[in-house]
């Protein structure tokens, strides 16, 4: 295996020493090419490490027909571009630590590696070494009894190195130090998250200086993480059971494990081997992995290629970059080239255009334009009004027609809600004519519970005692309801007796379920997971079977699913990889909207039976466009809300002064 580097920093030199001692050791691994920059460097480099090749240009080595595998090692905050490159290339890739930046980058990543067919993996070494196997042969065997929790501190004084301290390098503790001992506790615990209590002190640039976590898993797990780039060296962590403990000094290569017994005496101290410096067994694992080859990863009607470790997956490599985006969401910490979450969610001054575009002739018709935030229309089933949500309460727009037959605002009234003054875009009308089910986040908790709230006045009804619950459907009988509801940190699709009772879960795949839609006859619902990497659009029977993947698109995210009455179209709105992580739908993001349609009516109803979704509008819209149903009855048109982003007149002049 022909083995380059892209990037001649530390970390090159720590990789460089493990791939010759592999040579020399004949383990089939051949320190190739290394690429800097600065061809002096380049080749300064190759000589002191025994490379045979140097590149003045990262692209000159990614256009060398000869190497088998490039390791990047540039800054983090560089990987993505650098990586990207490469899989153009056609170039299998081992990235170092953090993967990228952010989620969103990792997810283009691995969508391109998928689309290209190239190898794909993040040089995370702790996952790879040998201790790792030893500490999970302990705790198999009883050692230290049931595993209650984990502590772990990575911290070291680093705030002299200029990239660590730098929000355009992605500076910071987390994604340099912090995601080790995020690392160990996973490798330990890893089960699913149920909650997370953290807290960072920020460096005088704003990058995180350090990160307190303490993690909360769904079988009673905990996790006490640290990391800083100002406290003392300190690099430990621990595994608490009920019998005993086991500590690991060194939480990144592991250096020493020791075992004590529940009075804390030492039972036993192992120092695991090594070939070179641990860097070693991250290459030969994908060594076996491209002479392996990749592998075909089945769901539903699709199936993908995967080419990639089994110690560090892909799944494993966004989990943790989401993980760490949450994390940095809390503390208000971000990067130059993202957008805040902050400025993301910004819609004061937003204009709102409610439409509706009709299906047959390809045309969008503007009702009515709000100086406000309005989302969700949902069409009556009579045809006569739109009831949508805007700062918490539900509004009921009458529906016209002018001269000429077309449709037309008419009065717009608020339904009374009463203290349920805090509703989402989460909504369906009771097929009775009554009023709407919403979802509303009670003033208690802030939680999001299922509501009826009534036309003629009448006070809510609580369906849903537990939250958070959202409300997506209801079943054209009106006696049962579907929704997301997350119960033990995990999210899933939900049924409930419109009139309250006890729940009935549906799905129990990892990830986020969502947006969960009966169709007309009651006998499929429609929704969209996560669970492939990337949030499709899928179908079920109504009691959870048959679970299956009706969308495919490696650079789109998908949801909201909504079909037609006459259950031969679905309408659903798209969000390309770059603006949205998987699991999040937006504002202020410009979108796709697409439509599926039923090829053969007639069938059997099978998911072969479907269109690939066909693009039809592309606007600035996402949350908030069509969250809900909005298809008309008759089936030939549906309302969706687009946006208009107030003018920021301090960038305007000073862009039209730029242009001069």
């Amino acid at each position: 295996m022909k083995f380059g580097i892209l990037g001649s920093g530390y970390i090159a030199t720590k990789m460089a020493e493990a791939v010759k001692g592999l040579e020399k050791m004949g383990y089939g691994v051949e320190a190739y090419a290394v690429a800097s920059r600065d061809l002096a460097k380049a080749r300064k480099f190759a000589d002191e490490n025994g490379f045979a090749k140097a590149y003045g240009s990262y692209e000159d080595l990614a256009n060398d027909k000869e190497v088998n595998l490039i390791y990047v090692a540039t800054p983090h905050s560089h990987h993505f571009e650098n990586a990207k490159m490469c899989i153009e290339h056609g170039k299998n890739l081992l990235v170092e630590k953090a993967f990228c930046g952010n989620a969103k980058q990792a997810t283009v990543l691995i969508a391109l590696a998928e689309e290209k067919g190239v190898f794909l993996q993040e040089a995370m070494w702790t996952r790879f070494l040998p201790a790792v196997k030893t500490i999970r042969q302990w705790i198999d065997a009883g050692r230290i009894g049931q595993v209650e929790s984990v502590e772990a501190d990575f911290s070291q004084p680093l705030t002299h190195v200029q990239r660590l301290v730098d929000p355009a390098l992605a500076g910071g503790a987390l994604l340099d130090l912090g995601i080790y001992s995020l690392t160990f506790a996973d490798l330990f615990l890893g089960d699913a998250i149920t909650h997370i209590d953290s807290k960072c002190v920020k460096y005088s640039s704003g990058v995180d200086a350090s990160d307190w976590i303490n993690i909360t898993y769904q079988n009673g797990q905990k996790a006490y993480l640290k990391t800083s780039i100002t406290s003392a060296w300190h690099n430990e962590g621990a595994i608490y059971g009920t019998k005993g403990s086991i500590r690991v000094e060194n939480l990144n290569d592991m250096v020493k494990l020791e075992v004590f017994d529940s009075t804390g005496t030492l039972v036993e101290s192992v120092t695991p081997e090594r070939l070179v410096n641990c860097y070693e067994f991250e290459v030969l694992a994908c060594k076996e992995a491209l002479e392996r080859g990749p592998r075909k990863v089945s769901s539903g009607t699709s199936s993908k290629t995967v080419w990639e470790c089994p110690e560090m997956p892909h799944t494993k490599t966004f989990e943790m970059m989401d993980l760490m985006d949450g994390l940095r969401a809390n503390w208000g910490v971000s990067y130059p080239f993202e957008i805040s979450p902050g400025a993301t969610w910004d819609r004061s001054g937003d204009k709102s255009i409610l439409q509706i575009y009709d299906v047959a002739s390809e045309s969008v018709r503007t009702l009515h334009e709000f100086d406000c935030v309005i989302e969700a229309p949902n069409w009556s089933s009579d045809g006569k009004f739109l009831t949508y949500n805007s700062n918490g309460r539900i509004y009921k727009l009458d529906l016209e027609r002018d001269a000429a037959g077309a449709l037309t605002a008419g009065a717009i009234t608020e339904v009374p809600s009463y203290y349920c003054d805090n509703c989402n875009n989460d909504h369906v009308l009771a097929p009775d004519g009554t009023g709407l089910y919403v979802s509303h986040h009670t003033k208690e908790d802030g939680l999001s519970r299922i509501y009826k709230i009534f036309f003629d006045g009448r006070m809510p009804k609580l369906v849903t005692p537990l939250g958070p619950s959202y409300l997506h459907g209801i079943t054209p009988d009106g006696k049962t309801l579907a929704y997301c509801a997350e119960r033990n940190g995990e999210y899933d699709i939900y049924t409930i007796p419109a009139v309250g009772g006890n729940e009935s879960r549906l799905t129990t795949a990892k990830g986020l379920n969502d947006g969960p839609e009966y169709d007309a006859s009651g006998e499929y619902i429609w929704f969209n997971s996560v669970r492939t990497g990337r949030m499709q659009a899928f179908r079920m029977k109504a009691d959870g079977s048959e679970q299956t993947q009706m969308t495919d698109d490696l650079h789109w995210n998908t949801w909201f699913p909504h079909i037609s009455p006459d259950k031969k179209q679905v309408v659903m709105v798209c969000y390309t990889e770059e603006d949205v992580r998987p699991g999040e739908h937006v504002p202020n993001k410009n979108v796709e909207v697409r439509l599926m349609t039923r090829d053969n009516p007639a069938g059997k109803n099978d998911a072969s039976e479907w269109s690939t979704p066909k693009t039809i509008l592309k606007l600035f819209g996402g949350q908030g466009t069509i969250n809900v149903n909005s298809w008309s009855p008759d089936s030939r048109q549906f309302a969706f809300v687009s946006y208009r982003k107030k003018i920021d007149i301090t960038s305007w002049i000073a862009s039209a002064k730029a242009s001069q």
